[in-house]
């Protein structure tokens, strides 16, 4: 798979939330309220509710794209681009996101490059694309990306 192939691929949102989403469970959510660790996902909300408490958390709360405005593709693409590319520069990772401003971008790339290492980066990535190719993408080899 080429990288433009792949680039494409991250630029859905859906499989993008999908895949956070995925390994968001399993890493585990704890509820800020009450400590309990069982939580359901409410699709209309697109938050975990607490199945004690009820109280209800966002898919990037207590994550490295917490407060994060960017759509959840992006950080797909950027754990793409960074895996062949440890110095990715902020106007690269402009031009293939076509974001209008540089400035979120460094942040978030900042983000990513400080607390994610490199094995869970590349854990993301295949989560991405297993949900990618159960979702009926072009048939997408997770092995060909690493």
């Amino acid at each position: 798979m080429s990288v433009q192939d792949a680039l494409k691929i991250y630029r859905n949102e859906n499989l993008a939330i999908e895949a956070f989403k995925k390994y968001r469970l399993q890493k585990g959510i704890t509820c800020k309220k009450c400590g309990h660790t069982d939580h359901y996902w409410l699709a209309s909300k697109h938050q975990f509710q607490c199945k004690m408490c009820r109280f209800r958390t966002t898919l990037q709360s207590g994550t490295l794209l917490e407060g994060s405005k960017l759509p959840i593709w992006y950080f797909f693409t950027a754990l793409h681009l960074l895996k062949d590319q440890t110095n990715l520069s902020i106007s690269e990772f402009q031009r293939h996101t076509e974001h209008k401003y540089s400035e979120p971008l460094y942040d978030f790339l900042r983000r990513i490059r400080v607390h994610l290492s490199l094995s869970e980066r590349n854990a993301l990535l295949i989560t991405f694309l297993e949900i990618a190719s159960m979702a009926g993408h072009k048939r997408v080899d997770v092995h060909d990306n690493f």
